[in-house]
């Protein structure tokens, strides 16, 4: 399999680990945020604005994240914003009391700033260390790692949180950045250049660099690439009310707890671990997958609204994401295939930024909501807008892609 060839690849396993180990940490650092948040203030609104923290900065620091992975090395800058992110980790251990909700939302804040500026020189370091032939097997890989990633980090950390506290789990975050960064000065690649003419390479780089100008035209060229970034940007108008809900239905609708937010990240993280698993098996069919996969992850939140133990809703939640991890991984491997690697930082940085804004605003919105209407409306009228959104936008996928594969010489798979 091809999964079991790029495994063997020590520089794409070391990102994969450092992608694992600092996202463990993250997600105890998630679960005890939130955790912490609804006992010292217990209103969702202290949640929905946390939550929007985490993805506004983007709008500020996404584009310069795509900016630095294209123009500077894309290791070097992996490892200072590891190194600045397990120093402000630690700000978390302040948080006592509602008085100090505010380090909460600053430590949240500055946390995303960094992962804005890290994850396109991490996402546009794929193509450099597999073959073209291994994107979708890289990218499928990618999403179950989130998923182990989202299980691990979810479910041990709710257990974590509630045996040793959530001073241990933000300490054990800080750490695990300290590992990442470890393990991506381990990644060997050959140097953009060397030498003497280092200066002169860079001065031509610079003036060879496409411009974010340049790109917005080569998106408005290319239907593919334009409707891909569609679907990726306008699923978070639902998506960040349902990010909101899963604390809500754990705490407010089925009474669960600390374990059952951990239960419900738990089985998103299954979701996209068995998602990663059946992306790479239909590796030779990325347009069916990306056409199909997000309406029925949508169904699928539909279907959790109505879901009367939260058992059942984690079920339904496991199903949404087996759906949704398929869809990223090809929704990610048509963007890499139909644009030149020169745009990678940019394309992928824009993208998150997008996406990251628009959830930012939905769970903001969603949170107060939330003090309007009841959680199984909301999340009912959420799903629905995935569904139907998905399902317009696959449609122009499906067809794009047939003006695509007619044009041009088919890839191997």
């Amino acid at each position: 399999m091809t999964s079991s060839l790029l495994l063997r690849q020590a520089n794409f396993r070391r990102l994969l680990l450092a992608n694992f180990f600092s996202g463990v940490g993250d997600w105890f650092n998630s679960v005890a945020v939130l955790s912490l948040l609804l006992e010292i203030t217990g209103t969702a609104m202290a949640v929905g604005i946390t939550l929007a923290l985490r993805t506004l900065p983007y709008l500020v620091f996404g584009p310069l994240g795509g900016m630095l992975a294209d123009r500077f090395n894309r290791k070097a800058v992996m490892v200072a914003c590891d190194l600045v992110r397990a120093v402000i980790a630690l700000c978390f251990l302040f948080v006592s009391s509602a008085d100090d909700v505010w380090i909460v939302y600053a430590g949240t804040f500055a946390l995303v700033a960094f992962s804005a500026l890290y994850n396109p020189a991490r996402i546009s370091l794929i193509p450099d260390v597999v073959e073209r032939d291994q994107l979708l097997s890289a990218n499928a890989l990618e999403e179950s790692v989130f998923g182990i990633v989202m299980a691990a980090g979810s479910l041990v950390g709710g257990v974590f949180a509630a045996y040793w506290g959530t001073d241990a789990a933000f300490v054990c975050n800080s750490l695990s950045f300290l590992l990442s960064a470890a393990l991506i000065l381990r990644i060997s690649l050959p140097p953009r250049s060397s030498g003497v003419r280092r200066e002169a390479d860079k001065e031509e780089r610079k003036a060879n660099e496409p411009s974010y100008r340049d790109l917005f035209s080569l998106i408005r060229q290319t239907p593919l690439v334009l409707y891909t970034l569609l679907m990726t940007t306008l699923w978070p108008i639902g998506g960040g009310i349902l990010n909101v809900l899963i604390s809500v239905y754990a705490y407010q609708v089925f009474a669960a707890g600390k374990s059952g937010v951990g239960l419900l990240y738990g089985a998103i993280g299954l979701g996209f671990i068995v998602g990663g698993v059946a992306a790479d098996l239909l590796k030779r069919r990325p347009y069916h997958m990306a056409s199909c996969s997000l309406a029925v992850e949508g169904f699928a939140h539909v279907l959790t609204s109505f879901a009367p133990t939260i058992y059942l809703a984690a079920a339904c939640y496991a199903l949404s994401t087996v759906a949704g991890g398929m869809g990223n991984a090809s929704l990610r491997t048509l963007l890499m295939r139909h644009l030149d690697n020169a745009y990678h930082g940019r394309v992928f940085a824009l993208e998150s930024t997008i996406s990251s804004v628009l959830i930012g605003l939905s769970m903001l919105v969603g949170g107060w909501l939330l003090t309007v209407f009841e959680p199984r409306l909301l999340g009912f009228a959420a799903g629905l807008l995935i569904t139907l959104c998905s399902l317009i936008l696959g449609v122009l996928i499906w067809q794009a892609s047939r003006t695509a594969d007619s044009a041009a010489p088919a890839q191997p798979d």
